[in-house]
């Protein structure tokens, strides 16, 4: 008999065909809004993003349902996307004043300990901004921070930030920060800003009179980093001639992966061939993280005869068909339980033990009992139900 090839694809946990992470930001994309904005300084309106800021509105919310009021803002600074983003002021506004706008919200459950986590989000400058900086960061907490001045920096170490030096400069693409920390546990505030004192942030003045320091956020997500690890399924056994495609694809949400198979190769996907075990590593630039996986492949000749199950016999002791047997049982580990149709179980046995019709040592009534066969095959352990009727003549 030919052996048919053919290869299996291995899939991942998938939502439309591309991998998900679980982002714990809500509204991290600032999409919802419980009212369109109708001025400067209503990120409130994208609920539950708020600001620490207790002396009123700073921050912004900006969304394109408002274009009809500022007709020129969403085409000179389009969100990443959607059609919401948040603007703030993380620094000077006019030179040598220290003004700090930030923005909060609530992680949807806390952070567990000793566990790493992976952050992004974007930002872009306004193109009348000519005060640019470097200092930008998100910062985890157990409690709301508050703030109790403009002019005053929050006092805490942001966990993922901007690098020292790397002043973010564009008017016209998105720039992303991101990077992974380990959680002490219980953080469930996010705060969005400039936490650096004033003489640890890196400027670069625009012009001779520099004015404003204000740039745009969007698309903010927080996940815990095992979301991106490749999963290439359980340990499988494959007929021989069957060929596996294995598919290492993080989720879309990461950029930058560099695949390591255990070959060397650098591919997203591995074709199997042959027995073995077979691992990806995936190092994620983002996050500066490496995850991996690992699956195991048998083979084996897939001759095993299917089991056969007759639909009645003759249980009147002529020595032809007696006995309720199933061919090629030798093949199987198999459990069979017998049932009238009132449900009562009249029989009960194990492998070639067959049920001879008979029901406390007489023969049973002609009619139709129910069986429920359990088969093990002894080859690749592969279990199979089989539920039916046997006629019993």
């Amino acid at each position: 008999m030919k052996k048919i090839i053919f290869v299996i694809i291995l899939s991942l946990f998938l939502k439309n065909g591309v991998a998900q992470t679980n982002n714990l930001v809500p509204n991290g994309d600032f999409e919802y809004y419980t009212g369109c904005p109708f001025m400067m300084g209503q990120i409130d309106s994208a609920y539950p993003w708020t600001q620490p800021n207790i002396l009123g509105s700073s921050s912004d919310y900006l969304n394109t349902c408002n274009n009809f009021i500022y007709p020129t803002f969403f085409i000179d600074y389009p969100p990443r996307s959607g059609n919401g983003f948040a603007g703030i002021l993380p620094s000077d506004f006019y030179v040598y004043i220290d003004y700090r706008e930030y923005i909060s919200n609530h992680l949807t459950t806390p952070l567990m300990h000793n566990k790493k986590y992976c952050a992004k989000f974007f930002v872009i400058r306004w193109k009348t901004n000519n005060i640019l900086i470097d200092a930008f960061g998100l910062l985890f907490t157990n409690n709301f921070v508050v703030q109790s001045s403009l002019m005053v920096p929050l006092l805490y170490t942001a966990q993922v930030k901007n690098q020292r030096g790397n002043i973010l400069a564009s008017a016209t693409n998105w720039m992303k920060i991101s990077g992974s920390f380990i959680a002490q546990g219980g953080e469930q505030y996010i705060t969005i800003g400039n936490f650096e004192q004033q003489d640890s942030v890196t400027r670069v003045y625009l012009g001779t009179f520099p004015t404003s320091c204000s740039y745009n956020i969007d698309d903010v997500s927080v996940c815990d980093c095992e979301d991106f690890k490749p999963k290439l399924g359980r340990d499988t056994t494959l007929c021989a001639g069957q060929q596996l495609l294995l598919k290492a694809n993080v989720p879309k949400e990461a950029d930058s992966v560099v695949y390591t198979w255990q070959d060397g190769s650098k591919d997203s996907t591995f074709l199997v061939t042959k027995p073995g075990t077979y691992w990806v590593s995936a190092y994620i630039e983002d996050y500066k993280i490496t995850v991996t996986d690992s699956i195991r492949v048998n083979y084996t000749e897939c001759n095993t005869p299917q089991l056969w199950i007759p639909n009645s016999f003759t249980p009147n002791g002529d020595g032809l068909n007696d006995k309720f047997e199933y061919g090629n049982a030798e093949n199987y580990e198999i459990k069979t339980t017998i049932y009238n149709r009132w449900g009562q179980l009249i029989f009960e046995s194990e492998n070639t033990d067959f049920w001879d019709g008979k029901y406390k040592g007489k023969t049973v009534t002609f009619g139709t009992y129910i069986y429920h066969i359990e088969a093990i095959r002894k080859d690749t352990m592969e279990k199979k139900i089989h539920c039916g009727r046997i006629t019993v003549l």
